[in-house]
Order: C-alpha cells, then sequence, then structure tokens
C-alpha cells in the first residue's frame, strides 16, 4: 500500500472532486482517498485526463490516494501508520478525512479502527467518510460526498450549550474561513441577537458567497458565528443552523440531534430568496429584521437585466440539486420555466421552494433522460440548463445550452449571486443573437 499525492488524478471523478474541494476549503484539513490502483488508473483515463507530456492538475499536498494492493491487502494499523506519517508533512493539519468505500471494506479495511488509530497517534480529529453509504433517496448526486463530509464536520464540531456565552467576537473564536471576515473585531453590533449563527454550505457555496451572505446577515443585525466547511465553530444547543444547500440532509440531521436549530426556509437564490432567508435566519437568532425595502430596491436596480430575459423560454434538465431554487427566482425574474428536473426531492428543505415556484411548473424527480430529449425537441426551449451527459447532443441538435455548474462557479448566493446570475444569462443569449447574425 502507498500514499500518492494528487498528483496524476484530475478532477474529473466527482467524489475525488469533491474531495479536493473539500481540501482546498478546509486549510488545515488532510483528505486521505483509499481505493485500489485500478481505481486510479481508471481516473486517469476518463476523458478530460491530462496527457502525461502535459501539466497535470494543481497539485494539492492535503489530498493524497490511499492506493491497495488487492493481492496483499494491508495489515490493521498500516493504513493508519502511512497516514500519520504522510500528515507530518504539510504542516498545520489539524484534522484528517478517511474517505473509504467499498472497495476498501472489501479489502478488509476497518476504516474507523484505522481513523481511531489516526486520532491516538496524530492527538488530532480524524472521522471516515463513506461515498457509498446508503441514502434515503435513490440515486447518488455527484455532491453526496461532500454532503457525508460535512456531516462528519458537524460531528467534529465543538459541543454548545445554552449555558456558554455567545463569543462570536472573540479573537479566539475567530478562526479559519470568518477570521477577519468583516474585519469588525468586538465592536458592538446593532440588534438584539440571542443565538449563534453558523452557516452550512456545500458544493454550491463558494468561501466567497459564505462572505456575502455574512455580510448581508450582519447589514440585518446578525453575526455569523462560522461555517463548515471553513472551520469547526461551536455547535449545538442554541445554535441557530443556516443551510445554503439543499442537499445537506444528512449534516443538518446531524447538528439537530445536538440540540441545534435548522433554519428551514427559501435557499438564499436570487432575490426574494436571499430577502426571506435573511430575515428568517434573523429570526431564528433573536432579531426582527424586515428586508422588504431591500429587495425590492436590488429588483429596481436589476430592471436592465431583467428586460433581456423576460419570456425566454427555460428548461432545467436537473444534475445539481439547486435547479428548484434557481428556477423560482427566473420565474419570478419574468422568465418562463417550462420543467425543472431535479436529482431528488427532499421536501424537509424544498418544500418551501416548491410552494414558491408554483403549481405552474413541472418538477421531474430523478428524470429519465430520454423523456426529456424529446420534451426539450417538443418545446424548443430558448436555453436548456444541462449536465454533460446531455449538453453534446443537444447542442448537436441545435440547441442553446448552459452547464448548471456555470451558475455554481459564477456564485449564485445573496443579492450579488442574484445579479451574477441574471448577467450570465445575458451573456448567454447576446453571443448566441450575434453568432446568428453572423449566420445570415
Amino acid at each position: 500500500m502507498t500514499i500518492l499525492n494528487e498528483s496524476g488524478i484530475p478532477d474529473v471523478l466527482p467524489p475525488l472532486h469533491a474531495a479536493s474541494g473539500l481540501a482546498e476549503r478546509l486549510p488545515g484539513a488532510l483528505v486521505v482517498v483509499v481505493g485500489t490502483q485500478a481505481e486510479a488508473h481508471l481516473v486517469q483515463s476518463l476523458p478530460g485526463a491530462p496527457s502525461p507530456n502535459l501539466p497535470g492538475p494543481t497539485r494539492n499536498p492535503r489530498l493524497m490516494f490511499a492506493v491497495l494492493d488487492p493481492e496483499r491487502p494491508p495489515q490493521q494499523g498500516l493504513l493508519a501508520s502511512r497516514i500519520a506519517e504522510a500528515a507530518a508533512r504539510p504542516r498545520g493539519t489539524e484534522l484528517v478525512l478517511l474517505v473509504a468505500g467499498r472497495s476498501a471494506r472489501l479489502l478488509g479495511v476497518d476504516a474507523a479502527f484505522e481513523a481511531r488509530l489516526v486520532a491516538r497517534k496524530l492527538e488530532l480529529p480524524a472521522e471516515v467518510v463513506d461515498p457509498d453509504a446508503p441514502h434515503e433517496s435513490p440515486g447518488t448526486l455527484s455532491t453526496d460526498l461532500e454532503a457525508r463530509t460535512l456531516a462528519a464536520l458537524v460531528d467534529l464540531c465543538p459541543e454548545r450549550r445554552t449555558s456558554d456565552l455567545l463569543e462570536t467576537g472573540s479573537p479566539a473564536k475567530r478562526g479559519g474561513l470568518f477570521g477577519g471576515l468583516l474585519g469588525r473585531g468586538r465592536e458592538e453590533r446593532p440588534g438584539t441577537q440571542g443565538h449563534p449563527v453558523v452557516l452550512l454550505g456545500g458544493a454550491s457555496s463558494s468561501p466567497g458567497s459564505a462572505r456575502e451572505l455574512a455580510a448581508e446577515l450582519l447589514r440585518a443585525g446578525v453575526e455569523v458565528a462560522g461555517a463548515v466547511p471553513g472551520e469547526l465553530p461551536a455547535l449545538g444547543e442554541g445554535t441557530v443552523v443556516a443551510v445554503l444547500d439543499p442537499n445537506l440532509t444528512a449534516a443538518a440531521q446531524v447538528a439537530e440531534r445536538r440540540g441545534a436549530r435548522v433554519v428551514r426556509t427559501l435557499m438564499p437564490v436570487g432575490v426574494d430568496g436571499t430577502a426571506r432567508f435573511v430575515q428568517d435566519v434573523a429570526g431564528e437568532a433573536g432579531v426582527r429584521a424586515n428586508e422588504v425595502s431591500r429587495a425590492r430596491s436590488v429588483w429596481e436596480e436589476l430592471g436592465a437585466l431583467r428586460s433581456r430575459i423576460r419570456g425566454k423560454r427555460i428548461f432545467f434538465a436537473g444534475d445539481t440539486g439547486v435547479e428548484i431554487p434557481l428556477a423560482r427566482f427566473l420565474a419570478d425574474a419574468g422568465a418562463v420555466v417550462l420543467e425543472v428536473g431535479a436529482p431528488r426531492l427532499d421536501r424537509r428543505f424544498l418544500a418551501p421552494e416548491v410552494q414558491a415556484l408554483g403549481p405552474d411548473v413541472d418538477v421531474v424527480v430523478s428524470p429519465d433522460w430520454r423523456g426529456q430529449m424529446e420534451r426539450i425537441e417538443e418545446a424548443r426551449p430558448d436555453v436548456v440548463v444541462a449536465s454533460p451527459g446531455l449538453y453534446v447532443p443537444l447542442v448537436a441538435r441545435g440547441h442553446l445550452c448552459r452547464s448548471p455548474w456555470d451558475f455554481l462557479e459564477a456564485g449564485l448566493y445573496g443579492y450579488a449571486g442574484a445579479r451574477r446570475v441574471l448577467e450570465l444569462l445575458a451573456r448567454t443569449f447576446e453571443r448566441a443573437e450575434t453568432l446568428d447574425a453572423l449566420n445570415l
């Protein structure tokens, strides 16, 4: 068994992509993915893998691959020893995440035992993430590994009890992502916040998005104590957890078991979604906030962009799990949403979204791609938001397409995210119109 650096393993396999993103966003974490050499070669053979003669992906010393040999299964404790050695190389390791699934189990790896041994050897928190764990909903999302990892991180957060003082401004509590986030130190904040707020975000929320949302909450009188991922803030009784991604059911359940209050409201996508999110999170934190005037002002500022998408017919094929909030915003902005595909529908988080979307829009759960292709061909929408699997054949048939990851990478959360989403679509239509004019 060997421990390999990420070098040579491209970011094209969804679970590894999620692990890489976590390694980047958790600067103190060492993420170790355990699998066979065949799996490593499979990753390198996937389309988009770099040629040996070309520069590989950016190397991240905190993302490593533990290669298992099926002919020589590792002895108990060997994996922990190798991980301990690897953890000693990158300085500043504060947490070890061991990603071990079906192949590791079949080869006799007891990941939980190895993690406990790592924790004892390094005197650091160590947790197991199983990318193959059964999910209560059918199917697997590319974000499932990250969702399970965030559940493990929530479980590692220090316990907070109602007797604890609210110390979100204390220097000892302000490290990681939110250390100096808004540069306000210990000065007095408006409002009468009675509960600390923790943001729980996943694949669709970048550190920049978290900072923007924290700034919006602070403007409303609510200070954010921390975020997962990004750090391990105290979490427990009296903590308000604001979920930024509807795929994080398992992590939210862990927070609730520890006594935290999980806010179930609209996702902070679009103008009305952000306003409702800020207002409801503030209310749970004990602060009275009214976002009506702020939302009205933002809608007015977006008037020119709204005119560019008004009446445009949009079809969401469904891939990331954030299609419903995105569709709700674009429908509010004047677009005509023909259909929304959703890989799964967790009503505990998305019930407010489905209600806000309204009964006139069809929501198709776990859609069949053949049926989707037929409906798209029949409807001929102005743009299709589709995953790579449908993107190429749709473009070949003359459809204008955008990837859902384009919206995620642009940053779709908060009032600023609403502008970015509309700008992205406006540029899409303008470019298509320019190309059409050249073909005349």
